[in-house]
């Protein structure tokens, strides 16, 4: 069986393109995993960053953020630097969740680099800072946070954020700590 020249170039060609194909399968996929880890790099150096960032203070409001009786103490400073702080972590964990969505990090992303809270709006203070933060974040780390706080994981907000700024910003009140809030 001979074959002509024609059909040894048409063989040479589709093989010529498989290889090719080939080749640019294999390039795709190590771009991939390049960008994924340069994602985790990124995120977990600025994660690690923030965290290195924090100070005595830092860290005593974030202990005393779990009592309920210590967050009615707070100041409007303390407050002002807890908001902050959980901003800051929320636009990371933002960013963890775009990168998923995009498929450059695995669904896992989240917990791996440590941004599993569990129902963080068990923790009374969170849960006074939420409503607001809530407008300020994308829907996807509002569905987050929601659906890893389970309603009745919640923490009930014992802090009148508003009257707090109001008595402290405008001196309507001296004692410039946190009322309690007042049903409506």
């Amino acid at each position: 069986m001979r074959m002509s020249i024609r059909s040894i170039r048409q063989t040479s060609a589709v093989l010529g393109v498989i290889g090719s194909l080939a080749f640019v399968g294999f390039q795709v996929h190590e771009s991939n995993r390049q960008a994924r880890a340069a994602a985790y790099q990124a995120i977990g150096i600025a994660t690690s960053e923030f965290h290195r960032s924090f100070d005595a203070r830092m860290n005593r409001l974030l202990t005393e953020s779990e009592y309920p009786e210590a967050v009615r103490r707070w100041s409007l400073a303390d407050w002002e630097s807890l908001w902050r702080m959980v901003t800051a972590d929320l636009r990371m964990l933002e960013t963890v969740l775009l990168q998923v969505d995009q498929g450059q990090l695995p669904a896992d992303a989240v917990s791996r680099l440590g941004y599993n809270w569990g129902p963080i709006l068990s923790n009374p203070a969170y849960a006074c800072l939420w409503p607001e933060l809530r407008t300020q974040v994308g829907a996807s780390v509002q569905t987050y946070i929601e659906d890893t706080s389970p309603p009745d994981k919640r923490a009930t907000c014992e802090v009148n954020l508003q009257a707090l700024r109001d008595a402290t910003v405008l001196g309507k009140n001296t004692a410039k700590r946190a009322e309690p809030m007042t049903s409506k």
